[in-house]
């Protein structure tokens, strides 16, 4: 299934619905078929976000450390580094800031 996530702030844009899993996860909500973000939940979904995604990029640092740590000693790295949450979050979290800033919500659907 594909979500199609529209906003007055900012373009469309699409996402499978294995990343919008994940990314509502990040936000402690679970996916629906449709729905909306209301100008009023913008900010707080907004932030609730940002701190998924910064505690993401914490982790994605430790674990390119380590990689980084694993290939200068002669270790063989049999898998490549996973796309983290701040890639995959990143178009609806700009499209929340987008959308803060204009005071407008965001809506999704199939």
């Amino acid at each position: 299934m594909i979500i199609e996530f529209k906003s007055k702030a900012a373009g469309a844009f699409f996402m499978t619905e294995p990343v919008a899993k994940l990314v509502f996860a990040a936000i402690d909500m679970e996916l629906s078929e449709k729905g909306i973000f209301t100008a009023e939940q913008v900010p707080a979904i907004r932030r609730k976000l940002d701190k998924a995604v910064e505690q993401s990029r914490q982790q994605d640092h430790a674990r390119l450390e380590q990689h980084d740590d694993a290939v200068g000693s002669g270790e063989a790295i049999s898998k490549e580094m996973p796309v983290g949450l701040s890639q995959r979050a990143f178009p609806l979290l700009d499209m929340l800031k987008a959308a803060e800033k204009k005071g407008v919500p965001i809506v999704w659907g199939v």
